[in-house]
């Protein structure tokens, strides 16, 4: 529930890795959203960050220069190993609770105020938020439109400034003790994809939200969220009330190139995660929960609150984005 009294100091740190060897103007434009966003408010932000190429390391630095609570971490580690930028930065940390961004992610202090006192009100002191994927014409919008508006839209099929929802997404925030028991991130994962969900799926473990079971090696893309299948569908399960929330958090555009090394490696971190969970599946169940069992899952919590199932319909459409663009 969105509450309005908000706490302006927040023993919280923000974790978001930095790498300009791929799409650096792109993401140090980010970075300067970034800042307008979160510059100077009482919240820590942490960005590991690979030093090269030096010439846009140096205009990182300068731009953050004025920013006392968001702190650079030059990191020693490999070009596209986000597990390692993570990793790293997280030895920083110093607060009580942490966020995970990506650069990408587009956010108003209030959300991340907001996102705080979810924690803080969470019995097991962890939260996983809803992300909207923006076109590259919602992206233009950011400044014009609030990121609720973005959630309407999406919700009444307006489909021309979003590409889709993520959830599970990879936005988390958490106790810090629970990362540090958990060793953080995953270092064989270098590249696109992955070590979020490894790191989800341990953490949701830890605080015995889920149990490794054979369901969690069914690895299939969702069309619409509550149709999910495996092991996204058994994170979205721990956190579905925060669909009827207004906290969703928005992720902007930005060009893909498949070709590239960065996602050429999906395939051999993909294969990892299978193995690894494979020798962690701690019971002989082979139940399988096909669609639509998040669906009903949801359908009961909607019957709870007193909701009506038909303002919800978007997730579980299992419509192609662009036959509503």
């Amino acid at each position: 529930m969105i509450l309005t009294a908000l706490p302006n100091d927040l023993d919280l740190s923000i974790i978001i890795p930095i790498d300009f060897n791929r799409r650096a103007w792109n993401i140090y434009q980010h970075c300067k959203l970034l800042k307008t966003q979160l510059n100077h408010h009482n919240v820590q932000v942490i960005l590991g960050c690979v030093p090269q190429p030096a010439f846009w390391y140096k205009r990182l630095i300068n731009l953050f220069k004025d920013s006392p609570n968001i702190h650079i971490v030059q990191t020693n580690t490999q070009s596209s190993h986000l597990s390692e930028l993570r990793n790293q930065a997280l030895q920083q940390v110093t607060t009580t609770y942490v966020m995970f961004l990506d650069i990408d992610i587009y956010c108003s202090f209030a959300q991340i105020q907001q996102s705080y006192l979810d924690v803080l009100a969470h019995p097991q002191q962890i939260c996983m938020y809803p992300c909207l994927y923006l076109s590259a014409k919602g992206s233009k919008k950011i400044n014009r439109l609030k990121p609720n508006d973005f959630k309407k839209a999406y919700f009444h099929f307006k489909r021309d400034l979003i590409l889709h929802l993520a959830f599970p997404s990879s936005i988390i925030i958490c106790d810090m003790q629970s990362v540090q028991k958990i060793n953080g991130f995953d270092p064989a994962y270098i590249g696109h994809g992955y070590e979020d969900f490894d790191f989800m799926l341990r953490l949701f473990h830890h605080k015995e939200l889920l149990s490794y079971s054979p369901e969690i090696l069914i690895d299939e893309p969702y069309r619409a969220p509550l149709m999910s299948r495996g092991f996204r569908a058994m994170m979205a399960e721990i956190q579905l009330e925060q669909l009827l929330e207004d906290n969703y958090f928005i992720h902007l555009y930005h060009k893909k190139n498949k070709q590239e090394r960065y996602y050429q490696k999906r395939n051999n971190n993909q294969a990892y995660f299978l193995e690894k969970f494979q020798h962690l599946i701690n019971t002989e169940s082979t139940l399988d929960r096909a669609p639509p069992y998040l669906l009903q899952q949801f359908f009961q919590l909607l019957k709870e609150k007193q909701h009506n199932r038909l303002d919800y319909a978007v997730l579980w459409a299992e419509l192609e984005g662009h036959w509503l663009r």
